[in-house]
């Protein structure tokens, strides 16, 4: 479950975060990225800075950056998460746009101002007129680069009401997780998705039943830092070569073989590439040969993963793997969880 938490300045959103955090739900923090981001820049940590920094970083990426930065963040480390504090329109609908809700804590402003007053943190040493002027700053832009509180608010899917006690304010939080609980019927999401490493494999081994060799069907597949798959191939004769022209013969005279008409499934995979290879890394049930190590190498790809090495002992293989080790290329042996992965069609009719 995906919660996304707005509110006045001072309105009690650490103490909601508190709260869902002993239900089990993890903590990421725009705040907490921006103090990052403003010690980086070896600023002082202000709101003035706070609100400049944010402001800066979505206007050269985009509305709802700060929040896709948590949520890849978030993705890859647990089922229940609270991103605090959602202060942009693009924040807002990124986060309904990942299926997530959005929830808002509101209290009067002199109670507000009394927290803060208490909390005393970085930013909260103002007098009551200058935290509503910097409150009334915050509460609405037509710049979706800019924080706009009243925005999100009226976006909220549920508004909390945080004027009294904690024990009130956890009650309205207990409710809504109640009904969000029934209506979901379980929080988080299934345990039995398969891994990067599988799906990517998979994926490799799929595109080798493309393969019209009738004794090595090979394919393979080349993944970026995002986890984007930007090509696939699969071992095969040249484009425009007919398939029942050339020899499949693995023995006989050179020129009877296939050998010398076979385009290997990594090549192939890197010329179908749509984006740079470089810093990519590429998916290959069989360890590839020498003259594919070239290829990957001049590439640019940083990582191959491999399912067999049954030919460790050729002389290609050999010389492939010096050639890795020397131009720094990572080799990794996948070991797979799951021996098999079944494809039924039918389930989905």
């Amino acid at each position: 479950m995906i919660i996304g938490l707005t509110g006045t300045l001072g309105a009690g959103k650490g103490t909601v975060v508190e709260i869902l955090k002993k239900k089990g739900f993890q903590h990421y923090s725009v705040r907490k990225f921006l103090i990052e981001e403003i010690e980086k820049r070896r600023l002082e940590v202000s709101r003035e800075n706070m609100v400049l920094v944010a402001n800066q970083l979505r206007k050269m990426n985009s509305p709802s950056y700060i929040v896709e930065k948590l949520y890849e963040k978030a993705e890859q480390e647990t089922e229940n998460i609270i991103i605090e504090s959602i202060r942009t329109i693009g924040e807002a609908d990124k986060i309904k746009e990942k299926g997530g809700i959005l929830m808002a804590v509101d209290a009067n402003p002199e109670i507000r101002y009394s927290r803060i007053l208490i909390r005393q943190s970085e930013t909260d040493n103002v007098s009551f007129e200058e935290f509503l002027g910097e409150e009334k700053r915050e509460m609405f832009s037509i710049n979706p680069n800019e924080q706009n509180l009243s925005g999100c608010i009226i976006k909220a899917d549920f508004i909390l009401e945080n004027n009294k006690t904690i024990e009130q304010l956890e009650k309205q939080v207990d409710e809504i997780i109640g009904k969000l609980t029934r209506k979901k019927q379980i929080i988080g999401k299934r345990k039995d998705y398969i891994s990067w490493d599988e799906y990517f494999m998979a994926v490799a081994v799929v595109s080798s039943m493309r393969s019209k060799d009738p004794n090595s069907q090979v394919g393979a597949c080349i993944v970026n830092k995002k986890n984007h798959i930007i090509a696939t191939g699969y071992n095969g004769f040249p484009i425009g070569c007919n398939d029942d022209s050339l020899p499949w013969n693995r023995e006989g005279k050179k020129l009877e073989t296939k050998y010398p008409y076979v385009v290997h499934a990594e090549a192939n995979a890197i010329t179908n590439a749509t984006g740079k290879l470089d810093k990519c890394r590429i998916y290959v049930p069989l360890f590839p040969c020498n003259e594919c190590a070239k290829l990957i190498i001049q590439s640019g790809i940083k990582e191959v993963i491999y399912l067999s090495d049954k030919y460790k002992e050729t002389d290609e293989v050999i010389v492939a793997k010096k050639m890795f080790n020397m131009s720094g290329v990572k080799l990794r042996q996948y070991l797979p969880e799951n021996k098999t992965l079944t494809l039924d069609f039918c389930k989905l009719l």
